[in-house]
């Protein structure tokens, strides 16, 4: 009987090199920047009131939890089963199929390299930018010519960034966690002062700011005014689907089950990812509901409506800093200085979120080596460091050429991603893992913290979860195609270019595996036998 058991085990191989220096603190601050409720604010304020015009913020709110809360219990579950570098792949290659774990694995791969490249000229031109023209308009001239003007000189500012952040990553893993926590901080700090002011300062006071400082160009009634004069209406109701489409937008933030990919690093994985993932989920979900709300009570709904409504269908205000959200804060806090700091919290975060995938990415690359899907140098590590060096560096190398397409290209290459339903086909597959996973692979089930073992009367709670996950997740995508704006291109639409990329990216995903297993067997490897086995730790 013996024999049988031990027969009927998952394998495991030996060590990988990587070593476990992960705390339940650098989990947590991971997901408060990988989540993006810091983001999510400054962006939600000017757009949930208008693109969503008439949606309920209770509803919005609301709707996004559960799915957020399932998506976070999966990851928690499945990472402390298969603590493994590699996360999603180890997870749906292992349970279900190679295919299965391919998919969400090299969507997510591409939505990492495609969004630290464009966020990190995003963040200098809709978030550093408006800062420093907003509080200390003498910089004008200055700002312009960097940020907005000079192409060559905005490239070179955000490819340093990226070799700043990818350059902590390759040095040790305690340097750039560090790096997320003062991040993190700085960024919260700011949205805790900004909550304060907004939250105790009446409505009239700040209208007469804004008013009276005319950060914008524009008082209240002008704003309303242009608003108005370019096809907003104060009169909008809410549908279910602008509604839906708001919840997708929220949950798109605050979901980040990311940190499964280097699961295998983190100490304590079961109480470390609790604590991180869904603390931190939740803690993400209050902050970006409660700041997003003191804009709606302070400056009242209709304000944001047409103010969101200007600076979504008018972005050529945007180099002078005009309908930035950075305008609304300084009528808040009516002081520059403090202005300028809640405006590089803001900064700071989109940096956090541009840093937040570089090891997620990194650790899929290192997975598919270690499985002989890639040349074996992808798993190569530091004797030094205990850090990858070569696969940071390839993502380095193809963030800075994905940056310097989005300086010269922007309108172009943003029309052809509609990251909306890339994410979304990426954090689904767990999904279908988590429901299956007791049934399909009762093997490595056993073997998973009792935590994760709970049911809800005869249905393991994994299923449960993963149920919600699926259908959550599989409704965003028909979401996404009943309604465009929600697709998350730069135009709004979803068009045959962009569903075009979805539809090569899947592909891709699919005979990916199949391709690399016919090559290695010419060599001689069966790379199917990998398959059979829990991955090393």
């Amino acid at each position: 009987m013996s024999r049988d058991k031990k027969s009927s085990a998952p394998f495991v191989r030996e060590s990988t090199g990587l070593v476990k220096s992960v705390s339940a603190l650098d989990v947590l601050a991971f997901t408060l920047l990988a989540a993006g409720p810091l983001v999510l604010i400054p962006l939600g304020v000017l757009t949930l009131p208008s693109v969503y015009e008439g949606s309920s913020l209770f509803v919005i709110f609301g709707l996004s939890l559960p799915i957020l809360i399932a998506l976070a219990f999966n990851t928690v579950a499945l990472s402390s089963t298969m603590p493994r570098a590699g996360g999603d792949y180890v997870f749906g290659s292992r349970v279900i199929h190679p295919v299965w774990g391919m998919i969400p694995s090299f969507m997510a791969l591409f939505s990492f390299v495609v969004g630290i490249g464009t966020l990190s000229v995003l963040m200098l031109q809709a978030f550093l930018g408006p800062a420093f023209l907003t509080s200390y308009p003498q910089t004008a001239p200055t700002i312009a010519s960097i940020i907005y003007t000079s192409k060559p000189d905005l490239f070179a500012i955000s490819a340093l960034l990226l070799l700043l952040v990818f350059g902590l990553a390759m040095i040790s893993n305690r340097a750039w966690f560090w790096f997320i926590r003062v991040l993190s901080l700085i960024a919260f700090i700011g949205v805790v002062v900004l909550s304060f002011y907004l939250f105790s300062t009446p409505h009239t006071v700040l209208v007469r700011n804004f008013d009276t400082q005319l950060a914008t160009g524009f008082n209240t009634s002008q704003v309303y005014a242009n608003a108005t004069a370019e096809g907003w209406s104060p009169t909008v109701g809410g549908s279910p689907l602008t509604t839906a489409g708001a919840m997708v937008f929220v949950f798109f933030f605050l979901a980040a089950p990311i940190s499964a990919y280097f699961a295998g690093e983190i100490k304590n994985t079961l109480r470390s990812m609790s604590v991180g993932v869904i603390g931190g989920t939740l803690i993400s979900w209050v902050i970006a509901a409660m700041g997003v709300a003191a804009f709606f009570i302070g400056f009242g709904y209709r304000f944001l409506s047409a103010y969101g409504f200007d600076a979504l269908v008018n972005p050529a205000t945007a180099p002078s800093g005009a309908f930035s959200v950075n305008a609304l804060v300084l009528a808040a806090v009516v002081n520059p200085n403090t202005a300028f700091f809640i405006g590089i919290g803001f900064f700071l975060a989109v940096l956090g979120l541009v840093a937040a995938p570089i090891l997620p990415a990194s650790r899929i690359l290192f997975a598919w080596s270690f499985d002989q899907l890639i040349p074996r140098r992808f798993a190569s590590v530091s004797d030094r460091t205990h850090t990858p060096i070569f696969s940071l560096s390839v993502i380095c190398a193809l963030t800075i050429i994905v940056a310097a397409l989005d300086t010269y290209l922007s309108s172009v290459l943003g029309s052809f991603l509609a990251t909306t339903l890339i994410v979304a086909i990426a954090f689904l597959p767990n999904g279908v893992t988590s429901l299956i996973l007791p049934f399909k692979a009762p093997s490595i089930f056993q073997t998973a913290p009792l935590t994760v073992k709970r049911s809800i009367g005869r249905l393991p709670l994994i299923t449960v979860t993963g149920l919600i996950h699926t259908v959550g997740l599989g409704a965003i995508i028909l979401l996404v195609f009943l309604n465009p704006a929600s697709a998350g291109t730069s135009t709004g639409t979803l068009s045959a270019g962009a569903l075009a990329v979805v539809v090569v990216g899947l592909l891709v995903s699919v005979v990916f595996y199949p391709v690399a297993k016919a090559i290695r067997r010419r060599s001689g490897v069966d790379i199917s036998l990998a398959f059979k086995e829990i991955p090393p730790n």
